[in-house]
C-alpha cells in the first residue's frame, strides 16, 4: 500500500452525459481501542487487501497491476485507535455483466424440421429467458445453443452497504475479542465508531452498515486529550485538516519522519547521537497519534553499568532511545517520544527521569546481588529449572547441559580428527557449553529475559572466565533464525550449534515437532539457526551423525525419529538455499536430492549449479537427466541395471562407445578428484564436455533393444551416467528444462 499526501490523492472524477459522476472516491475509518504496536500495520495492510480484494470482485475497482480507476493508488493509513483505507475513484455503478450461457448440443436441441426440441426449452426456461432468444456458438467440441443473459450493474452505494462489514469481519488477529458467543465475530478492540463516506464535499453520502452495534455516520474523532467531541467530516483533505488540528497525524510515514528528525534534535550537543534502535522506532510509530519527543537525563553514576543492561533497561521498559557520543560511549541522557506536546514546565520530564532513575537502581541491586554466587556456583541450581517438562526426569537445564556438553565432546572430537579444532579451545567450548545456561537463575535475566546469554557472557567475563568462555556464552542464542546475526567465534558457534540441536531433537522426541503452519516452540527457528551456523562457519561435520548422536544423549528410541529428523532438516536446508542464498527452486531440489554431506557442502554445491545452470550445454543436461530416469524407472525393470557392471566389450554402435570413452576420460582422470576437494565448478565444468556425446548417444542408439545382454549393457552405462555425471554435484533431473530435439528423439525406448 503507498503512504501518499492528500493533495496528491486526489483526482480528477469522470462524469457521465447527464452530469453524474462516473467514478467516486471512498473514504473508511474504523475508529477503536488502541490497537497494540506489533499488531497495527498487519492490520492495516490486511483490511486494505481486504477492500480491493472484494471490490475487484465486485466490478468497481478495474484492476491494472496493483493500480485502481484513474491511475490512483489504492491508499491505507493507520494509528493506534484507526485503520484507514481510501479508494481515490471507484465506479459509482457496476457495468453491467454479460455472459454467455452454453446450452446442449444443437443435433440434441433442434430436430431435423428446425423445430427446437425439449432439451432446448428447458434450457431457456431454466436461465429465463425464451427460445427465440437463443443463438449458437461454435466450440471445439462443436456447435451448442448459447445465450447472453445481462445482469444490471448495482450502484456502488448498495454494493458497499454488504462489501464492507464483510470485509471488517474477514480481517485476522493474532489476539482478538469477542462481543456475544465465542463462536461470533472478533476484532482485535473494542470499535467505537466506523466512517464509509462515498464521494466527496457536499455531495458525500454516508454508506449505511452496522458492525458491532456500531453505525456507520460522517463523524471521527481527535485525541484523546484534545476532547471527545465528534468532528464531522466531508471527503479525504477535509479529513487530514481536521484530524491535524485535532493532534491526530493519520499517515505512519509522517510520523516516523517526524520521530527521526526531531528525536536528534533535542540533543543540544553536536558530538552527541541516539543509539539506532529501527525495531524501537517502529514500536514508536505505531503506538503514537502525534509524536513529541523529549530529552531527559539520569545520574552518571549509573554508567559503571554495561551497555547492555542500560539499553535493555531503557528499551524495554520506557521505550527510550539512549544517548552515546562520537566513539560509542553511552552518556547519562535518554529521549523519549510522547504522544502528545511536552509540557512547559518540565514536570512529565522529570516523571519519567524519577522512573528510570528506579529502574536503574533495580538493575545495579540485581548486578551486586548476583555477582555474590558465581556461574559455576549456579550449577546445581540448574536441577529445579525446567528445559521441557515432557522430557520427565530428564526435563531439566541441568540435563540439558549434560547432553549438550556430550554433544559438544563428540561435535569437537569430529573437528579435532580433521585439524580444525585445538585442544585448549576444545576446554574453552566445553566450559562455555557447561556455563551458558547458568544465568536463568539470576535476578538480572528473571527481570531482563531478553538479556538470557548476554547477562551470562557479562558475569562470566567479570567473574574472571577466559575472553572466548564469556564471548560464546554471550552470542549462544544467536543467530536467532536464517537471517540473524551468527556468533562471532568458532567457540560460540559450537555452543549455538549445540543447544540447538538439543532442543530440537528434544521437541520431536516429545512431540513437539512443526506442523503445517504452527510452530509454538520455535523449532523451525532453531533448526534454521543450525543450518546457518553450519554454513557461515564451514563446518565439514557430517550433519546426519550428528544428529543421531543429538537422539543418542537424549537416550529416546530412536525409530521413527531419524527420519522424520532428516526429512526435516532437508526442508530447512532447502528454505535456507532459496531464501537466503537466493537460489532457483529447483537448484534447491536438486542439490537437497543429491549426496550433499553438509549445509556448508550443499550450498557450495548450489552456488556452482547457479552459475552453470543456464547455459546450452547444462539445460540440454539436464533435459537428458530426466530422460535417463524416466526410462530407468518406466521402461526397464531395476533387475535389468541393479546388479552387474557393464562390460566395454558388449558396446557396439559408434555414439555409445564414445560416450564411454569420454565418460572415462572425465570421470577417472580429474572430476572424481576435484568432487572430493569440493570444487564443484570445476567439476561441472568437466561435465559439460560430456554433452556432445551424451545428445549423440539418445539421438542413434536404441536403448531398449531385444538382445537381452545389450539391453542390460546399455541399461547400466545409463546407470552409471545417472550416478557419476548427472547427480555427481546435484540432480540435474530436477533442474527445469526446455531443450527440445537434441534430447527428445524415439531412439531410446
Amino acid at each position: 500500500m503507498s503512504f501518499l499526501d492528500p493533495e496528491i490523492s486526489q483526482v480528477k472524477h469522470e462524469k457521465g452525459v447527464d452530469g453524474t459522476a462516473k467514478t467516486l472516491p471512498l473514504l473508511l475509518e474504523v475508529g477503536c481501542e488502541e490497537i497494540p504496536a506489533r499488531f497495527l500495520r498487519p492490520a492495516e495492510r490486511d483490511l486494505g487487501e481486504a477492500v480491493r480484494t472484494r471490490l475487484v470482485e465486485a466490478r468497481l475497482l478495474a484492476e491494472t497491476g496493483t493500480e485502481a480507476v484513474g491511475d490512483a493508488p489504492l491508499q491505507t493509513y493507520s494509528t493506534p485507535r484507526r485503520l484507514v483505507v481510501h479508494v481515490p475513484a471507484l465506479l459509482a455503478q457496476q457495468p453491467d455483466k454479460v455472459e454467455e450461457l452454453i446450452g446442449p448440443p444443437v443435433k440434441v436441441a433442434v430436430d431435423a424440421a428446425g423445430r427446437y426440441t425439449r432439451a432446448a426449452e428447458s434450457f431457456a426456461q431454466k436461465n429465463g429467458a425464451r427460445v427465440e432468444d437463443l443463438g449458437r456458438t461454435v466450440t471445439p467440441k462443436g456447435e451448442y445453443l448459447a445465450l447472453r443473459k445481462t445482469t444490471p450493474g448495482r450502484q456502488a452505494s448498495e454494493v458497499l452497504t454488504e462489501l464492507l462489514p464483510a470485509a471488517l469481519l474477514s480481517l485476522n488477529f493474532p489476539k482478538s475479542m469477542y462481543w456475544t458467543a465465542k463462536s461470533g465475530p472478533r476484532f482485535v478492540r473494542p470499535i467505537r465508531w466506523i466512517v464509509a463516506l462515498l464521494g466527496e464535499g457536499k455531495l458525500a453520502a454516508v454508506v449505511p452498515f452496522e458492525v458491532f452495534g456500531v453505525t456507520c455516520g460522517d463523524c471521527t474523532y481527535g485525541h484523546r486529550i484534545v476532547g471527545a467531541k465528534p468532528i464531522r467530516i466531508a471527503d479525504l483533505k477535509d479529513y487530514f485538516n481536521k484530524l491535524g488540528l485535532a493532534h491526530v497525524e493519520i499517515n505512519g510515514a509522517n510520523r516516523r519522519d517526524a520521530v527521526s528528525k526531531e528525536a536528534p534534535a533535542t540533543l543540544d550537543d553536536a558530538s552527541l547521537k541516539l543509539v539506532k534502535d529501527d525495531e524501537l522506532l517502529e514500536w514508536i510509530v505505531n503506538s503514537t497519534e502525534w509524536p513529541r519527543p523529549l530529552r531527559g537525563g539520569f545520574d552518571e553514576r549509573f554508567l559503571h553499568l554495561p551497555r547492555e543492561i542500560l539499553i535493555t533497561v531503557m528499551r524495554g521498559h520506557q521505550k527510550y532511545f539512549a544517548v552515546e557520543d562520537a566513539q560509542g560511549n553511552l552518556r547519562p541522557g535518554f529521549v523519549t517520544v510522547l504522544n502528545r506536546d511536552p509540557d512547559d514546565r518540565g514536570i512529565i520530564r522529570r516523571g519519567h527521569e524519577r522512573v528510570l532513575t528506579a529502574r536503574f537502581r533495580d538493575a545495579e541491586f540485581f548486578w551486586n546481588a548476583d555477582q555474590r554466587i558465581s556461574l559455576a556456583g549456579r550449577l546445581p541450581l540448574l536441577e529445579n529449572v525446567t528445559f521441557q517438562a515432557r522430557l520427565g526426569a530428564d526435563g531439566s537445564y541441568a540435563h540439558k547441559i549434560r547432553r549438550m556438553k556430550a554433544l559438544a565432546e563428540y561435535l569437537c572430537g569430529q573437528l579435532e580428527e580433521l585439524g580444525k579444532l585445538s585442544w585448549d579451545l576444545r576446554s574453552q567450548i566445553l566450559r562455555a557449553t557447561e556455563l551458558c545456561k547458568c544465568d536463568l537463575t539470576t535476578q538480572m535475566v528473571q527481570e531482563f529475559p531478553e538479556l538470557q546469554g548476554v547477562v551470562g557472557g557479562l558475569y562470566a567475563k567479570s567473574q574472571g572466565e577466559l575472553e572466548e568462555v564469556a564471548t560464546a556464552i554471550y552470542d549462544h542464542y544467536l543467530p536467532t533464525g536464517a537471517e540473524g546475526a551468527s556468533p562471532r567465534t568458532i567457540g560460540g558457534a559450537l555452543v549455538s550449534l549445540v543447544d540447538k540441536l538439543d532442543s530440537v531433537v528434544a521437541a520431536f522426541a516429545v512431540g513437539h515437532e512443526p506442523t503445517g503452519s504452527s510452530d509454538p516452540f520455535g523449532v523451525r527457528r532453531q533448526a534454521n539457526g543450525i543450518v546457518k551456523v553450519m554454513v557461515e562457519f564451514v563446518l565439514p561435520v557430517a550433519l546426519w551423525p550428528l544428529v543421531e548422536e543429538g537422539l543418542t544423549t537424549l537416550r529416546k528410541e530412536r525409530d521413527g525419529h531419524v527420519d522424520r529428523l532428516r526429512e526435516f532438516f532437508r526442508e530447512r536446508l532447502r528454505f535456507y538455499l532459496e531464501t537466503v542464498e537466493n537460489c532457483r527452486y529447483d537448484t534447491a531440489r536438486a542439490v537437497i536430492a543429491s549426496e550433499w554431506k553438509n549445509p556448508a557442502d550443499a550450498v557450495m554445491r548450489a552456488r556452482a549449479i547457479e552459475k552453470v545452470r543456464d547455459t546450452e550445454d547444462y539445460a540440454a543436461l539436464a533435459a537428458a537427466a530426466k530422460r535417463t530416469r524416466n526410462i530407468l524407472r518406466k521402461s526397464a525393470s531395476p533387475e535389468e541395471f541393479k546388479s552387474g557392471e557393464l562390460d566395454p566389450g558388449l558396446l557396439q554402435e559408434e555414439a555409445e562407445v564414445e560416450l564411454y570413452r569420454a565418460y572415462t576420460s572425465v570421470f577417472q582422470s580429474s572430476a572424481e578428484g576435484r568432487a572430493i576437494a569440493q570444487d564443484y565448478e570445476a567439476v561441472l565444468t568437466a561435465t559439460a564436455r560430456l554433452r556432445p556425446h551424451i545428445d549423440r548417444f539418445f539421438d542413434k542408439v536404441l536403448v531398449m533393444h531385444t538382445d537381452a545382454r545389450i539391453r542390460k549393457n546399455r541399461l547400466l552405462l545409463l546407470r552409471l551416467l545417472e550416478t557419476q555425471v548427472f547427480s555427481n554435484v546435484a540432480d540435474l533431473s530436477e533442474i527445469e528444462s526446455n531443450v527440445g530435439a537434441s534430447t527428445t528423439g524415439s531412439s531410446s525406448s
